[in-house]
């Protein structure tokens, strides 16, 4: 047995070398996005690393259970070289991986404030835009191949490789072979424990690092490899199930009709913005910004000064803007199984009024599955890389710069018969936010390297809005300019759990004097299709997943969902929620920044705590029952 348990002792020792190498993934996982935990204090740090071990023994067992049955199964093979070299083969190539998807996420992470998930191996992360972009990644972040290859470096030098041939074998009799293979047993059973997260009811989630840490901070206590382990092959939503059906329509629905009023057949034109965060203009910002046109165009248009987007990425945008539908599951609509689901849109919707339909991007077609998601919301005309006409306006990474392709979406919209609803998706300002050369130290660089690319867009809006007042169509058209999610942050307000998913959301109308002003109210993307329909006078029902900003008598909110909390900010405050209970509440307008959990000093949130809760049950409901629609 002395002999067995010398390779335990081995093993122990090489398994506690991953773990200090997953520790210090996380101290450069922090190090790297210190402008966004700018609340964590060196105490507060020390605890994330401590509890951060639990997450990393989960990831480590599971992802290592093959070097861990050879590196402890009874016998004496253990002391051959070759079966010791094949050990430390698996232990590089497998912990070599799993090092690199946290290193990736060190600074992936500045764009979508999550840790990695495993969407990350489906086709529209794997796709042309992905091979294409990664030359531009790899000359950009090339220091985390670096980091990367000096952490495998140090594996490779400490990973223990003792001289075995010395070691007395241990005469392997039935008893010895049955004494190893109790401790055998013994120890897969300790192994276990640490790979479920201990003995809860329910093996380790990531919902559970919301225990030893805010909202905020939790993709810090995470490592990579367990958020994409416990991701994998979730494809299907079990719908949570907190209330009857009476009691749920009592508390919240998402089916919306309004008065009958005159109905319009004006003009719809979206504009979605690529990562314009609020931070960004001057207009939500007391003038400090890279707009001056969007700053100026605001001063004439109804402008919501507390508005959120419903999710972190591009992908997440279009199902919330163009069919009411908030991102509250780990996996994206457009990707998940409900993708072909029978919905309502502002297109289909319109369509039947006789209006043309129409969705512009300038990225190549297939691009996060616009253009399928496009056929589903029953937008009958997409226009992507493919039908642009001039292949010399290709920026080389995503597809067409802003202004040419802004002018393209004007030029199209005098050629197509009206009422129509259009909407144009920009992409200039995302990384790696190269403007034209012709422009080359015209716009403000500003203190982030989006800020340059920010001030393009905005030229290239304007330049849009001068060609489009030339035209027939331009006064009669209800123009609304949002984000589709946010980017980096300066402010410590933008980079909290509310301001982090600030963006604008303005409507302007050239001949309507009464959309003019700024608003206090909460808005969200998901308000924009219930907005449009109440401002045409559409009097028949419809699923939305959010409220018409038109209408004062009605509950306004943003929700949204990350790293396993649900957010909700409605009136004065916004509580956090894990799906089971609420775990925090602030008054987010006299508290921005949120530094003051008042959960144990206020029991208002409860009423707040049963919306939300209506709100996720009726969505999930919905969403697997294909019951997104009216018709």
């Amino acid at each position: 047995m002395k002999n067995y348990f010398f390779h335990i002792k081995l093993f122990t020792y090489r398994f506690l070398l991953l773990l200090l190498f997953f520790s210090i993934s996380r101290i450069l996982f922090f190090l790297f996005n210190m402008n966004y935990f700018d609340s964590v204090g060196f105490g507060e740090f020390i605890k994330i690393l401590f509890f951060g071990i639990r997450f990393d023994l989960s990831a480590l067992y599971y992802f290592n259970l093959l070097f861990i049955l050879f590196s402890l199964i009874p016998g004496n093979l253990k002391n051959n070289i070759s079966y010791q070299s094949f050990l430390f083969f698996i232990f590089i190539v497998i912990n070599s991986i799993l090092l690199a998807t946290n290193i990736i996420d060190s600074k992936f992470f500045d764009f979508e404030h999550k840790r990695l998930t495993a969407d990350i191996f489906s086709s529209v992360w794997l796709g042309e835009d992905f091979r294409t972009l990664l030359p531009d990644f790899i000359r950009d972040f090339w220091y985390l191949i670096l980091i990367w290859s000096v952490m495998c470096f140090g594996m490779y030098k400490l990973y223990s490789k003792k001289n075995l041939t010395h070691i007395k074998k241990d005469f392997l009799s039935f008893k010895n072979f049955i004494s190893q293979s109790v401790v055998f047993i013994l120890l897969m059973g300790v192994g276990l424990i640490f790979g479920r997260g201990g003995f809860q009811l329910k093996p380790l989630r990531v919902i559970h690092a919301s225990e030893y840490t805010s909202a905020k901070n939790i993709p810090l206590i995470l490592n990579t490899p367990f958020t994409i382990m416990k991701t994998f092959g979730r494809k299907s939503v079990t719908p949570v199930r907190y209330f009857n059906e009476e009691k749920l329509d009592s508390l919240y629905s998402p089916v919306k009709e309004y008065e009958p009023t005159s109905q319009n057949k004006t003009n719809i034109v979206i504009l979605i913005l690529e990562s314009f965060s609020a931070e960004y203009t001057g207009f939500l910002n007391n003038g400090s910004g890279y707009t001056p046109f969007l700053d100026s165009l605001s001063e004439h248009s109804l402008v919501y000064t507390k508005a959120f987007a419903n999710g972190k990425r591009s992908i997440e945008a279009m199902p919330s803007i163009i069919a009411g539908l908030p991102a509250l599951t780990d996996e994206t609509y457009i990707t998940s199984q409900y993708s072909s689901n029978n919905i309502n849109s502002i297109a289909s919707i319109l369509s039947e009024k006789g209006y043309y339909t129409a969705f512009f991007h300038g990225g190549k077609n297939g691009t996060m599955g616009f253009d399928q998601f496009a056929n589903v919301a029953g937008i009958k005309h997409y226009y992507g890389m493919n039908e642009y006409p001039n292949e010399s306006d290709k920026d080389g990474n995503w597809g067409i710069f802003d202004e040419e392709y802004l002018q393209y979406f004007s030029r199209k919209m005098s050629e197509i018969t009206e009422p129509f609803f259009t909407s144009v998706f920009t992409l200039t300002s995302h990384h790696p936010y190269e403007i034209p050369e012709k422009y080359n130290g015209k716009f403000p660089e500003g203190t982030l390297n989006i800020h340059e690319s920010i001030g393009y867009t905005d030229y290239s809006v304007r330049k849009f809005f001068e060609s489009a007042k030339k035209t027939d169509w331009y006064n009669n058209t209800l123009f609304i300019i949002t984000a589709d999610h946010t980017a980096q942050a300066e402010n410590s307000y933008y980079k909290n759990k509310v301001g982090n998913y600030a963006v604008p959301i303005l409507f302007y109308n050239p001949l309507d004097t009464i959309i003019i002003g700024k608003s206090n109210t909460v808005a969200q993307q998901t308000d924009i299709l219930p907005t449009i329909l109440d401002y045409l006078g559409y009097d028949e029902p419809f699923i939305s997943f959010g409220n018409s900003l038109l209408n004062d008598s009605t509950d306004h909110f943003a929700v949204n969902y990350i790293n396993g909390i649900y957010q909700l900010i409605k009136d004065d405050y916004v509580i956090h929620f894990d799906g089971s209970k609420t775990i925090a509440i602030y008054n987010f307008r006299s508290d921005s920044l949120l530094q003051n959990n008042i959960i144990d000093q206020n029991s208002e949130y409860q009423n707040s705590e049963l919306f939300l809760k209506a709100i996720l049950q009726s969505y999930q409901e919905r969403l697997v029952d294909n019951k997104l629609s009216t018709k």
